[in-house]
């Protein structure tokens, strides 16, 4: 009985340690003061969605986001900045195409 309730602790405890909460980032916090609101609980879509009415922003993000991505772990994109971060990069490689224009008129 004692392994039982010692076991039960311990897988408690550690899923306890795997849902901290992690630090938000300056980038973070800047893009939730500028009306994002909590990015933390917000998908890739819905974040890339909100930068899509923020052009200038995603812009601004994507720049900030370029050394961040050079030197980020392996599970950073899995985490809110990440996810902000491939949600401006999406938005801005969109924003920039424009595609050849040929004058043909037909």
């Amino acid at each position: 009985m004692r392994w039982l309730c010692l076991a039960l602790i311990s897988i408690g405890l550690a899923g306890c340690s795997l849902n901290q909460a992690e630090t938000k980032t300056a980038l973070v916090q800047q893009v939730e003061q500028a009306g994002a609101g909590d990015l933390s609980k917000a998908s890739t879509a819905a974040i890339q969605q909100w930068l899509a009415k923020h052009g200038e922003l995603a812009k601004e993000v994507d720049r900030s986001c370029r050394p961040i991505r050079e030197r980020a772990t392996a599970n950073w994109a899995d985490g809110t900045e990440g996810r902000l971060c491939e949600a401006a990069r999406s938005v801005t490689a969109f924003s920039d195409y424009h595609p050849p224009r040929d004058d043909k008129k037909y």
